[in-house]
Formats: structure tokens, sequence, C-alpha cells
């Protein structure tokens, strides 16, 4: 089996190129290192595919997902798994064309090539639950302890596919992912492609680099680890997340593979599980490092969430034998041992 992974670098096509590689699967990645460019040198993978093209034998091509040089790659290709992206939404409203470029037409040139060259490859894009905008903030929600709860008692298990993306604020980053969501359900529904689209909350793992504009599991757990000041931005830190480690969603991706469904989309987070919110995660990382964390709070960030949990009843009913594995303690411990590991190099 032969496999193409966009963003090879990144957190996820990382890990994606590692659970791939150990199955026997020819892997090759393209990755031109934008993150660092976007976010400057606390964002750069290069580190990162070092690291894997040392353990694994990978074929790796500096290029950009724009470049045609892509879709001669393609040829033979059994899975194509695209996670380049430009992934933050504060970042999107500073460069919204470039964000365009990378995300909407970058994606419909990623699934133009598969057409014409891999038609029978299994495409699998990993979208955002920032589709949806700020639709989940027009719930209401009350204070318990340290986060947010919903008032409706039916959406204790978080949201399903059926937020409205329609009359919400999304940052120019939302409407990207939207226009390449919908682009990849069009290309498996009007041609056929067997493409799938998971629309992803908050990732992370050993490989995510810190960064405040993105990740913030790894940047909250870098300031406690240095003992700088952080800022909470909006809501009191009472905003919860659901949490997935990148190696649960490579694993659903491995599943997809195995048996797609094209057109489908799913929402993908930790779930219920995985939920915390930014007051408990501070509270979860000094407890892990025996460290405090000093911090302040800032306004609200456009569009973001006050509570987002993904309702992953939908993926676990197509795929059974998956499920959210990696909890929050080993989840933060990992970016603790992996900050510790760097710094005293």
């Amino acid at each position: 089996m032969k496999a193409l992974i966009t963003g090879g670098a990144g957190l996820v096509g990382s890990e994606v190129s590692r659970l791939l590689a150990e199955k026997g699967f020819e892997i090759i990645t393209v990755d031109n290192y934008m993150r660092g460019k976007i976010f400057g040198p606390a964002g750069d993978t290069k580190g990162v595919m070092k690291k894997l093209r040392q353990a694994y034998n990978i074929t790796h091509y500096e290029i950009d997902i724009r470049d045609d040089k892509v879709k001669e790659l393609m040829k033979g290709v059994d899975l194509i798994v695209h996670t380049a992206a430009q992934p933050s939404h504060p970042r999107s409203i500073e460069i919204p064309m470039e964000d365009f470029e990378i995300n909407a037409m970058g994606t419909l040139k990623m699934l133009e090539a598969a057409r014409r060259m891999a038609p029978d490859a299994v495409f699998i894009y990993t979208s955002t639950n920032k589709v949806y905008g700020d639709a989940p903030n027009y719930f209401s929600y009350y204070v318990k302890d340290k986060r947010y709860e919903p008032n409706d008692p039916k959406l204790h298990d978080g949201f399903n596919e059926g937020l409205r993306m329609d009359g919400v604020l999304h940052t120019p980053f939302g409407v990207s992912k939207a226009s390449a969501d919908l682009y990849v359900q069009e290309y498996a529904r009007l041609f056929g492609l067997r493409a799938g689209v998971f629309r992803m909350g908050c990732i992370t793992g050993g490989a995510a680099m810190a960064v405040e504009q993105h990740n913030w599991e790894p940047y909250f757990m870098k300031k406690a680890l240095s003992d700088e000041p952080l800022t909470i931005y909006g809501y009191g830190g009472y905003q919860v997340r659901d949490v997935i480690h990148a190696r649960d969603l490579a694993a659903l991706f491995f599943e997809f593979f195995r048996s797609p469904r094209p057109g489908e989309a799913y929402n993908i987070g930790g779930s219920r599980a995985n939920s915390i919110s930014l007051l408990e995660a501070i509270d979860l990382i000094e407890e892990i490092t025996g460290r405090r964390i000093r911090y302040s709070h800032g306004p609200a960030r456009e569009g973001d969430h006050i509570w987002y949990i993904s309702d992953i009843s939908k993926a676990r009913g197509h795929f059974p034998a998956w499920n959210v594995r990696v909890s929050l303690k080993e989840i933060f411990t990992e970016l603790r041992d992996v900050l510790e590991a760097h710094s005293a190099l």
C-alpha cells in the first residue's frame, strides 16, 4: 500500500505517517514548512520531519500543495491524507488571502489532482469545527465549578454534524475550511471520489508546536515550565474544549481507509470524556508539573467558542473498532515530557 500525506511534518501528518509506516505502507510526505513562516521559529516543524525520517523509510518533498508537482506524486497511491493548511483562525484575520489560497484553493487543487491521477484512492480531509463559526455561542451556558456547561441537557455529549453554518461569524479560517469541506463532499458525490471529512476540535500530542495562536495545550505547558505569564483570552477561562491526541485521530483515519464512506463528514474531538476548561487545564498542568501558572485575562478572540464538545457518536457508529483512548492526563504528561526534553538539548 502507498500513501501520500500532505502537511507531513505537522502534528496530524506526522502521526498519520508514523502509524501507516508501522503498518507497512510506502509513505510519501509533502510539506513546505509554511508553519514556521506563519508562526515564527517556535512553530517550525523541520525537526519533526527530521526525526520522522530517521525512524522510518519516508520519501519527503519540500513543496507547496498548490504546486503542480504534487499531482505527479499521486500516481499509484491508495490513500491521500490531506492535513496541510493555514491552521489558525486569529492569523487568518491578518492574512485572509493567503489563508484562502492555502485552505480552499489548495484543497481544490488536491481534489482535482486526485480525480485525475488517483481516482480509486481514499481521500481524507482534515477539516475543523470552525466550519460552524460561532454557532455554539448562540446556546446558553452556566458556570459549574471551573467550567461552563450547557443549559440544554441534550447537548451533554456535544454538538453533532447538524450544527448550523449560516448566519454566524467564522473568521476567514472558518470560511476557507468550510469551502474546502464542501468541495471534498462534492467531489465524493459528484465525481465518485472516495473522500471523507473530519471536523476536528483541539488536536495535540508530542509533535505539537507551542505557539500562542495555535495549539493552546503545549503553549500552556510551556508557560508553566518556563515560569512565564500566560494570557487567557475571553470567558474568564471557563470556556470548554475537548482534546484528542493525534495518535487517536490517525487510528480513526486508518479505519476510514479500511471501510471508506464517501461524502461523509464527522465531528471529531476528545468528546465529553476528554473535555476540559482552560481553568481546569491550568489545574491539571500544575498537578503534573508541580509548578504554578501565573495568568491574566484578555479579551475574547473573534469567533472563539464559549463551549465546544464534539459529539463523536456518528464516527463511533460507523467505525465501532475505534474510540478515543489517550486520556487528558496522558496527553498533558506527554506534553510536559517532550517540552522538558527539548529544553534540555
